[in-house]
């Protein structure tokens, strides 16, 4: 599956193809990635991203999620999808992480759209969360952009190289574009 942004950019559903693209892109990044990313320190190889690659496809032919990796002019430069998706109260979560020499251009933004649009309209969902860490200020400016309403904070909601950090709560509903 394939969602088309641009002429540029897609978001191409995760297959066997993206495990050393993903590598790269992770091991070009580790400084920045691991300050938000506690997958990080444990991707040391192709492998490794190979059998994590295996365990999101399961996950998103079981319908529990639907990840993508981000492309912009055939490379992969990113990760997005709507996960932990709860089917009986219409729930799921964007999670999202992008290369540092793309940002700041609109790419996750417009891959956003792109989400809520497949969240709402194919998979029905009727609730989409956005949580990130409270001190992660590049990442919150995402949902603040998108209208969606922040409800709250999650103290302690996850934990992060062994320490738990706060996480802020946003929500859009289905209602609130409509």
């Amino acid at each position: 599956m394939t969602i088309t942004i641009d002429q540029n950019l897609k978001l191409e559903l995760i297959n066997e193809n993206h495990a050393q693209p993903i590598f790269d892109l992770v091991d070009a990044n580790r400084t920045h990635l691991r300050k938000w990313l506690p997958f990080v320190d444990r991707m040391q190889t192709v492998e490794f991203a190979g059998n994590f690659v295996k365990g999101t496809m399961q996950r998103n032919n079981d319908g529990n999620e639907y990840a993508f990796v981000i492309i912009d002019n055939e490379k992969v430069i990113g990760r997005i999808g709507i996960y932990k998706i709860d089917n009986q109260n219409k729930i799921g979560e964007i999670g999202y992480w992008l290369a540092e020499n793309v940002q700041g251009k609109g790419i996750i933004t417009k891959s956003c759209k792109a989400i809520i649009d497949f969240s709402f309209s194919a998979l029905q969902l009727n609730r989409i969360e956005i949580k990130c860490g409270t001190e992660n200020f590049k990442s919150k400016i995402i949902p603040e952009k998108l209208n969606f309403t922040q409800e709250g904070i999650i103290r302690q909601g996850e934990l992060l190289y062994e320490q738990f950090i706060d996480l802020n709560l946003y929500s859009l509903l289905k209602s609130d574009i409509e």
